[in-house]
């Protein structure tokens, strides 16, 4: 099909030729397929094809005509990463007028400045929180894009699709799902009551293989074969090694952080240097990365064409990784799964691990087909690649290695039906005045992914009775002449996206008196933190329990016995507190990084969670009527986003003065931003850390926001 044959289909002309000057003439097979099936005539359609195989155009051609027919588009992701991907490939449509806008955080923000764009990236959450609301523009909504929708199967993010679809499914709002894995796609089309869209094409063909220790070869599944020589004897540094020798880009997928960076300092130490002015500007752009230790280790390997890509990378890390290997100076990256599951870095060839090690089996344990096939994926390049190949690298036979190669993707089901999800959810549509009943909660809840697959529409309604009673026992909802209403405090709980436990968890444990200890550990033992929290070795965990027990011995922090969570959750918990004690009392990230045996990534996770949680607690209460309590909470979660004592938190207002910056400035005297502005130029720039560039940097902020500026 033509690209100018959209016309007819009702996309503007102008919009078909932004697509010939970037070289798209005819859509692909994929593509003519999701128009032909009514895409782009307001039918529901799930889209279940390879990764690469054009999805986004799809997606990008409905959001257009959506827009056409004066309504707002919405495009959904699983993660903030991926929303800023797609952002940045919609902002070119505002060569023909159209705006795009990104939402990612702020959970109880209405956005209601969102209403001026026509296109809306967001992540599952986000949303979720938005619809519940409600912002003046949510009802010129009139198509949802979900990105990555076999993450249906997912326990925690999967039953927000769910809500999200079934609102959709009562509003009659279009649907397109996007997917690349997924068992049973018909499931879902039947489910929104689509159209299915389901091919093996893509641009790239991939070829899928494994490497056989015993004989030494990789054996693809179109009858190539490969010998391997043996230099470590090591399987995945042998493969590795092999496919660079042939100048193939590789990606290696291993389970386990620490191996990853492992391998990536092993690789490296056999590889010869890259020239510099490759990797200069590479070099020169991880000077932002606040973690020296991390700044070090990436240089190194860097300059050797190598890198690696887990949760624990900074920000900065991980832009550099992924940047220097889509410019081709990496050879080699080694990854955890969540690369294949985030941002588009397709390599010539994937190396895949299936084993990862299961820490409730106390054992390692397959990974399923979904996950490899995630994985394999990534392997070949459009417009660099003929052909993309996977090669499974740890399987414990020759023949499960076949069985992961011929199987087909496990099915997703749906994860509503846990107490969790239920009391979230239900509160969300109580709180949201969209049901005021029991009877109003199942009629939504019938519409879910899991009712559908149970086959019942009365599936969930032994359960919702369960959740109520949890909800009035919690003073989240009270009965009123026949009818649920939420409470203020139910309604502040839902409006901050926390789980209702996690408050019933803090009234019940939180300290009588404002103190940050024991604030942070009631707040890492809520629900809302322990299910996001990073792992910390164990050898770790135990070197704090002596002083775990004896702090809450003090009561500086509460003792066991009044938490409903198992010792192991609350000595973990106690560990969490303390990395978010010393990051507000402004002792180094690396010091932190080393003490605790984390990330820069984890430490930013970490301050992440608990800062959204406790600025939503300090809503709570404001509902709740403690004003001491509320005025504690609020002053902490500033001082954890930024890091600092109390004393800096003016400071940190201030563009580029973050929390080294803002102390340097204290030890030498500016205290306060007003003496910011009377400093002289002269003594900002002689500052460490600041130099002329930052110093005028400064001043400037202060002169556009009216101080008056001394130079």
């Amino acid at each position: 099909m033509r690209v100018e044959e959209l016309i007819s289909k009702g996309l503007p002309e102008s919009y078909v030729r932004v697509l010939e000057a970037e070289g798209i003439t005819t859509l692909n097979p994929v593509q003519a397929d999701a128009v032909n099936k009514g895409v782009l005539e307001g039918r529901n359609l799930v889209v279940s094809t390879p990764t690469a195989s054009g999805k986004t155009l799809i997606a990008e051609m409905l959001l257009v005509k959506t827009v056409v027919n004066e309504g707002i588009g919405v495009y959904l992701t699983p993660l903030k990463a991926l929303a800023s991907e797609k952002h940045g490939e919609f902002n070119r449509l505002s060569r023909i007028g159209l705006k795009a806008g990104i939402t990612t955080g702020d959970y109880d923000n209405p956005a209601e400045e969102l209403r001026d764009y026509d296109i809306i990236v967001a992540t599952y959450e986000r949303f979720d929180s938005l619809l519940r609301l409600k912002p003046s523009w949510i009802s010129r909504v009139k198509a949802i894009v979900i990105d990555e929708m076999h993450t249906i199967g997912d326990p925690d993010r999967g039953p927000i699709i769910e809500m999200i679809v079934a609102r959709a499914l009562k509003a009659g709002v279009q649907i397109l799902g996007l997917s690349a894995t997924i068992g049973n796609p018909h499931h879902l089309a039947e489910w929104i009551k689509g159209g299915l869209v389901d091919t093996p094409w893509r641009p790239v063909k991939l070829v899928e293989g494994y490497y056989s220790k015993s004989l030494r070869k990789i054996f693809f599944d179109n009858g190539v074969e490969e010998s391997v020589e043996v230099n470590t004897g090591d399987r995945i540094l042998d493969v590795v090694l092999h496919n660079l020798s042939m100048d193939y880009q590789t990606i290696v997928f291993i389970h386990n952080r620490r191996k990853v960076e492992e391998y990536a300092e092993k690789v490296s130490l056999k590889l010869p240097p890259t020239p510099e002015e490759e990797v200069e500007d590479f070099v020169a752009q991880l000077s932002e990365d606040p973690s020296s230790m991390e700044r070090e280790f990436l240089t190194s390997l860097l300059r050797r064409g190598v890198g690696y890509h887990h949760a624990g990378l900074s920000s900065v890390g991980r832009r550099v990784v992924e940047e220097a290997f889509r410019s081709r100076v990496l050879r080699i990256v080694f990854a955890t799964p969540t690369l294949a599951a985030g941002v588009n870095l397709p390599a010539r060839r994937v190396v895949v691990s299936v084993k990862r090690y299961d820490a409730s089996k106390g054992r390692t344990v397959s990974i399923s087909v979904s996950e490899y096939k995630q994985m394999a994926g990534r392997a070949g390049r459009p417009r660099y690649d003929r052909v993309g190949e996977s090669i499974i690298v740890d399987a414990s036979s020759d023949r499960e290695a076949v069985a992961f190669l011929r199987g087909r993707p496990e099915e997703v089901r749906g994860k509503l039906a846990s107490s969790r999800n239920l009391r979230i959810h239900a509160l969300s549509l109580l709180a949201s005045r969209e049901a005021a009943s029991i009877e109003g909660l199942n009629d939504i809840f019938s519409l879910t992914f899991s009712a559908y697959y149970a086959g019942s529409k009365t599936f969930l309604e032994s359960l919702t009775g369960e959740t109520i009673n949890y909800l009035l026992k919690t003073n989240m909802v009270v009965e009123k002449n026949g009818f649920l209403e939420a409470t203020s405090l139910g309604k502040i709980t839902s409006y901050t996206y926390l789980d209702p436990a996690t408050v019933d968890t803090w009234r019940r444990i939180k300290p009588p008196l404002p103190s940050d200890a024991y604030v942070l550990h009631v707040v890492t033992i809520t629900p809302d933190f322990l299910r996001s929290a990073p792992y910390i070795p164990s050898r770790i965990i135990e070197e704090f329990e002596e002083g775990a027990l004896e702090m809450s011995r003090h009561g500086i922090i509460p003792s066991p016995g009044r938490v409903e969570a198992d010792y192991d959750d609350w000595l973990a918990s106690y560990v969490y507190a303390m990395i978010l004690v010393d990051w507000i009392n402004e002792t180094p990230e690396d010091a932190i990084i080393s003490k605790y045996s984390i990330g820069p990534g984890d430490l930013f996770n970490i301050k992440e969670t608990a800062t959204w949680i406790v600025s939503s607690l300090a809503k709570i209460e404001s509902v709740l009527g403690d004003r001491r309590m509320y005025r504690h909470l609020q002053r902490l979660s500033m001082r954890l986003e930024e890091g600092v004592k109390e004393d800096a938190l003016e400071l940190t207002r201030v563009e580029n003065i973050g929390r080294v910056r803002a102390r340097i400035l204290i030890e030498h005297g500016i205290k306060s931003i007003n003496d910011l502005a009377e400093a002289p130029l002269e003594k900002l720039s002689s500052l460490p850390r600041f130099g002329p560039r930052v110093a005028r940097s400064v001043k400037e902020w202060l002169r556009k926001r009216g101080y008056t500026v001394k130079e």
